[in-house]
């Protein structure tokens, strides 16, 4: 058993010298996570509480929970505060992060946004509750807890009435939460740096129904030597009926493929849900799969302070 929670924890010590955001399956309910240019580019004020259980039956299994609201401040400029709860067997990772967007070309036909992200970020690993085959050994005695460590990123998003997509670098800095310090450097090429794309369209096919097919996807340099990168995709489709119900499926590398329900339970409340499954992985029918959960409130703006948003952005 200590073999075990030894193993556990030196594979969670090295998750914290290099950080990248959870992959969720409602990632167009959350864009601002990973990319600060979104921050109010819906027009409207947005507020979203989303939670996500992964591999639901096994316990210490990740669980994650995210509180944002962003809206537009003037004709180009957009606002979002977010806090992000993380945790994974005995690790905790909290953020509390601020997201400013400024549009440079307001008056094209494709808009181009450029947004940076600053954050604080604190890690506690909870020692002192672990069952161990010995209880008095003195390398579990006491809990360990970083200090508040900063972080920054940018993002670029361009988008017409019918598109969008954007690039983004949300995590700058590298932490070493055990030590409390830091590493940064201009180099964005490092190994520990994580890069996101993520794009959408809209086909109206007719009055009633259209049709979001959109992609979010991390790459980062491969630890395997005979590869030179890693990628990490998710690629979903979703249908919406009167702009009320919406449904789809979404598929990720890894072998996970997701099912997307959602509607309007008030014109300005949406709720969400997600059912994730690992197809070919031995170990599905034991985890249970993974559930995810949104709601989402949207107050609109009365008056018209900068031109209609890509209705991609709005399910």
């Amino acid at each position: 058993m200590k073999k075990v929670i030894l193993v556990s924890l030196v594979f969670w010590t090295l998750l914290a010298f290099g950080q990248k955001e959870p992959m969720h399956t409602h990632y167009t309910y959350n864009i601002m996570a990973v990319n600060p240019a979104y921050a109010g580019l819906e027009n409207l004020i947005t507020a979203t509480i989303l939670h996500r259980s992964q591999w639901a039956a096994f316990p210490g299994a990740p669980r994650f929970q995210t509180a944002s609201v962003h809206a537009p401040f003037g004709k180009n400029v957009g606002l979002g505060m977010s806090f992000v709860n993380e945790q994974v067997g005995p690790e905790r990772n909290v953020a509390l992060k601020a997201d400013y967007s400024y549009t440079i070309r307001s008056e094209e036909k494709v808009k181009v946004v450029f947004g940076v992200k600053a954050a604080l970020n604190m890690m506690h690993i909870n020692l002192q509750d672990l069952e161990l085959d010995d209880p008095n050994d003195d390398a579990f005695l006491n809990n360990k807890q970083s200090i508040l460590l900063p972080n920054f990123g940018f993002g670029i998003i361009a988008y017409t009435k019918d598109y969008y997509v954007g690039f983004s670098i949300p995590d700058l800095i590298v932490h070493n939460y055990l030590n409390n310090t830091i590493f940064s450097s201009s180099n964005l090429l490092l190994s520990s740096k994580h890069y996101y794309i993520i794009g959408g369209a809209l086909f109206e096919i007719n009055h009633l129904i259209d049709f979001k097919p959109s992609a979010y996807i991390r790459i980062s340099r491969s630890i395997n030597p005979d590869q030179l990168i890693d990628i990490e995709a998710d690629l979903t489709l979703i249908a919406v009926y009167n702009h009320n119900i919406h449904g789809g499926f979404s598929l990720r590398t890894g072998n996970s493929i997701a099912a997307l329900f959602g509607l309007k339970i008030f014109p300005d409340i949406e709720l969400g849900y997600s059912f994730d499954l690992l197809y070919t992985n031995k170990l599905q029918k034991y985890n249970g799969g993974s559930h995810e959960l949104v709601l989402k409130y949207d107050l609109f703006v009365k008056k018209k302070i900068r031109p209609l948003p890509c209705p991609v952005f709005q399910i």
